[in-house]
């Protein structure tokens, strides 16, 4: 005879096996754990758990979830549903969770201001001077050599990514 074990925690099905039976009176043993009520298979995200001497489908989140105030990452052991402050959903960097959408937001208008600060004269300037290092080894040199090394360095990068003509303008 077919006995179905659970686990003695959560009560979950863990697997199916054969009963002891008994030597002297020939009837099955079912042991601790266990029933003979042969569990259905549960639908996809659910589990099998064995409450009130039967078979009940238990929905399953184990895993990461996500804090909906803080957006971290929580590992998840609980069976049943998830407390309305997590979520499974996976954000993005600079995303906040809108409770009316259900869902994350935010990170579109993030990245729209990254796209133009980096698009801006200021960051490209800044990408292309020459180190601070480097800058003030060719002032000294400079000083030494009469030359215009460092200015004419400097030109060049404020010639390539002028400041726009409309100060509140970006280029």
């Amino acid at each position: 005879m077919k006995v179905y074990s659970y686990n003695r925690i959560t009560k979950e099905f863990e697997n199916e096996g054969e009963a002891f039976v008994e030597p002297l009176g020939g009837t099955a043993l079912c042991p601790a754990h266990a029933t003979f009520i042969k569990p259905e298979q549960p639908k996809e995200g659910h589990v099998r758990v064995f409450k009130d001497e039967s078979w009940i489908e238990v929905i399953d989140h184990r895993g990461p979830v996500y804090d909906i105030e803080s957006g971290v990452e929580r590992p998840w052991k609980e069976l049943g549903p998830l407390p309305p402050n997590m979520t499974l959903k996976v954000p993005k960097p600079y995303d906040r969770w809108n409770e009316e959408k259900n869902e994350w937001v935010g990170h579109e208008a993030h990245m729209k201001k990254q796209f133009e600060y980096e698009s801006s004269y200021e960051f490209k300037r800044m990408n292309a001077y020459p180190p601070i290092l480097e800058q003030l080894d060719a002032l000294y040199w400079d000083k030494i050599n009469g030359t215009n090394n460092w200015v004419d360095s400097i030109t060049k990068v404020k010639e390539k990514h002028p400041k726009p003509e409309n100060k509140n303008e970006k280029v």
